[in-house]
């Protein structure tokens, strides 16, 4: 009997597949593009693969959602990891990588913005997201303390600070896919670095 192409596939490289397939049909239809049938057929790998590896749609929305946070935080980690400098290099360091041409995509608002609309409906998704942006919380919170001892910022509030920033980098990148004619990358950058000298002149004070 002929084996199908997609049984000699290993399973981890299935799941990369499906993922892959999610992301292709959410650049292409939106939210239309969450259907079985479509992703599947994007992958090139059976529908039945979908509730073999994950039991729902859902689960595989969540899936490839966090492997797409994962893939970000590993960019900006070892951005992170190299660079040598103090707390506030290593946030400049960390805007570099969020900014960058090679985790900056905007083919992939269409996704992100149906991943966003799912965290109100899906306790998973809530959770995934969550977890994804605990981790940047936690990293962006350890280097504005830094700073914050470094500047002598006593009265400075570095957890009201840590949500201003993580706001205003979403901000910066939803504008940067919806209108990159009026913002670029470089002036994305600007921005934050001028937000950090308005925290190191007393901005949450």
């Amino acid at each position: 009997m002929r084996v199908k192409k997609f049984d000699r596939i290993e399973p981890d490289e299935r799941k990369s597949l499906m993922v892959q397939g999610v992301i292709r049909s959410l650049i292409a239809d939106g939210y239309a593009g969450l259907s079985v049938r479509k992703i599947t057929k994007e992958a090139n790998v059976s529908q039945g693969l979908v509730n073999h590896h994950f039991g729902s749609i859902n689960a595989l929305i969540i899936y490839a959602y966090q492997s797409v946070s994962d893939e970000f935080m590993a960019h900006i980690e070892d951005r992170l990891q190299a660079c040598e400098g103090n707390a506030s290099m290593q946030l400049d360091a960390f805007f570099c990588s969020h900014f960058d041409t090679e985790s900056f995509d905007q083919n992939l608002l269409k996704p992100w913005l149906v991943f966003w609309s799912l965290i109100r409906d899906s306790e998973g998704m809530a959770d995934a997201y969550e977890t994804a942006n605990g981790r940047i919380a936690v990293i962006l919170n350890t280097l504005l303390s830094e700073i914050k001892l470094d500047e002598n910022l006593q009265e400075t509030d570095v957890s009201v600070a840590t949500q201003g920033l993580m706001a205003l980098l979403d901000g910066l990148w939803v504008r940067q896919c919806l209108a990159p004619e009026h913002i670029s990358l470089q002036d994305s950058l600007t921005v934050c670095r001028n937000w950090v000298k308005g925290f190191k002149a007393g901005l949450y004070t």
